[in-house]
């Protein structure tokens, strides 16, 4: 019984700062999001764009619209950062 136990605390310990160093680099992982749809009908054409990132530290956020029609042409643009 003693064997097996010091198998069991000799892989412990030879497991356990793999894990501890390998958790950090886990919950570090960034994050992507892209989008995109443009169309055009009767009514007039428009483009939408979304973009999100996050990790290094920092985030990025990046939305933009335009639409043309009867009624003229509109544009808007977010762009927002932190780090």
């Amino acid at each position: 019984m003693q064997k097996k136990t010091l198998r069991r605390f000799a892989f412990t310990a030879i497991a356990a700062p793999a894990l501890a160093l390998g958790a950090p680099a886990l919950a570090s992982a960034d994050a992507f999001y892209y989008t995109e749809a443009n169309g055009a009908g009767p009514k007039g054409a428009f483009s939408y764009e979304l973009g999100a990132f996050a990790g290094d530290g920092g985030a990025w956020f990046y939305e933009s619209w335009s639409h043309a029609g009867h009624g003229g042409a509109h544009s808007s643009t977010t762009v927002s950062g932190a780090s």
